[in-house]
């Protein structure tokens, strides 16, 4: 029993320790201060709406391919002598420069023979006139050798008639008579054949050069000369190789003679057809689509074309861009002396049309537009959710032609909860 009150007196000694010593931390303790809170508006930041004029752009891609091709072919038959030492894929060539020239010495000796038969059938024809003049003399005198004939029988046969001459010498002038009348006949006949004879001999100074033209051009289509200034697009012929008419030896195009055919689908139609209705072709900016890294050249295009059908597959209208030139950079083109980013058919360019123009559009980044076309305005420090007329969603951007005015300011930053009415405080402002 003793122990048992001991060990109660201890506990209750502890327990009145400790509610002492909590009784003293209790009344040495610090008051909170009271701080009221202040519900401060969420700040938020806008960009200012600013109209323009702005061109309604129709993107597109496609593939470069050359406007003027020529497939070099030979026609005539023979072994090549020369080739051009820049006829190789990409080389540059040049107007009227021989690419490929074929063996023409049996080609120089036709062209030779030709020319002979030329003069030889010239040199019978002045025969022939000469021949003409000749007998036109021989006519004239026999024609007088007979009319003299006929005075001396005339005058015989008076004679004989008085008996003053006799028989025998009126018999040799009428003989004399007809032999002169014989040879003048006979020198009419053969001037009545000349002009036949000469009609012959221009036949054949006529086939003569005939034979000569058609030798002096095959003499010339023994080299193929370059018809424009361009580059080589495939080689397939070598040097001493014999080739025949039609065979192909390599394919050329023209410089600077590129289009590209896009295809538009038929909802964006709508922003180039006021330029066609008013009788223009749009213009376009055409860059290379896959070169990245590097600054991008741009080339001047127009539309040089619609097709006539719309694609069975895409249900696009195919159109066809007509590569104008380089646009400048700084006043020169340095960059269309790069064999690097030069336009080569086979390439991949990006394609953008200029279209319609409208006026008092307001463009805005597209993830500002909210649902149901809306717009989070910051308007005397409270937000209004307006609803705005949509012209076109074009890539991440929109643009808006109702329902905002120059000044106007667009909450850009996420705003959770959002209220119309609700107060806003604005952190920046940028255009």
């Amino acid at each position: 029993m003793a122990s048992f009150l001991f060990r109660l007196i201890r506990v209750l000694i502890v327990f009145s320790i400790a509610g002492a010593a909590a009784f003293w931390l209790f009344s040495i303790r610090e008051k909170p201060h009271k701080v009221e809170v202040v519900r401060t508006p969420p700040g938020v930041r806008v960009i200012r709406a600013v109209s323009a004029t702005e061109a309604m752009t129709v993107e597109a891609f496609g593939t470069i391919a050359p406007r003027k091709k020529v497939d070099v072919a030979v026609e005539v038959a023979g072994r090549i002598d020369y080739i051009h030492p820049r006829f190789r894929e990409g080389g540059a060539i040049k107007k009227d420069e021989v690419l490929i020239r074929i063996d023409q010495r049996n080609f120089r000796l036709d062209r030779d023979a030709a020319r002979v038969r030329v003069e030889q059938a010239a040199a019978d024809i002045r025969h022939l006139t000469q021949e003409i003049e000749n007998l036109k003399a021989d006519a004239g005198l026999a024609k007088t050798n007979m009319a003299l004939s006929l005075k001396e029988r005339d005058r015989l046969k008076a004679l004989n008639k008085n008996q003053f001459a006799s028989k025998t010498s009126l018999d040799k002038a009428e003989q004399s008579y007809v032999g002169a009348k014989i040879q003048f006949q006979s020198t009419e006949n053969q001037l009545a054949l000349t002009p036949s004879r000469m009609a012959q001999k221009r036949a054949s100074l006529a086939m003569a050069k005939t034979d000569l033209a058609k030798a002096e051009l095959i003499l010339e289509k023994s080299e193929i000369r370059a018809g424009f200034d361009g580059f080589v697009l495939s080689k397939q012929a070598e040097l001493g190789e014999y080739v025949n008419p039609g065979q192909v030896l390599g394919t050329i195009y023209e410089t600077g003679a590129l289009d590209v055919d896009v295809r538009i689908p038929l909802e964006q139609i709508k922003w180039i057809r006021p330029l066609f209705d008013n009788g223009q072709m749009p213009e376009a900016r055409v860059t290379i689509a896959n070169l990245e890294g590097v600054s991008l050249p741009a080339w001047n295009a127009r539309v040089a074309r619609i097709h006539a059908r719309i694609d069975e597959k895409t249900r696009t209208l195919p159109i066809t861009l007509e590569i104008q030139g380089l646009q400048k950079k700084n006043g020169n083109q340095s960059d269309a002396d790069n064999p690097l980013i030069r336009l080569k058919p086979g390439t991949f360019v990006k394609c953008s049309i200029v279209g319609d123009t409208r006026e008092n559009l307001f463009r805005i980044p597209r993830y500002l537009l909210r649902e149901d076309d809306t717009l989070f305005l910051a308007v005397n420090e409270k937000l209004e959710i307006r609803e705005v007329s949509v012209l076109r969603k074009f890539d991440d951007e929109v643009f808006i032609d109702g329902g905002l005015a120059t000044g106007d300011q667009i909450i850009s930053s996420p705003l959770p909860g959002a209220v119309a009415g609700m107060a806003v405080t604005i952190k920046s402002e940028t255009k």
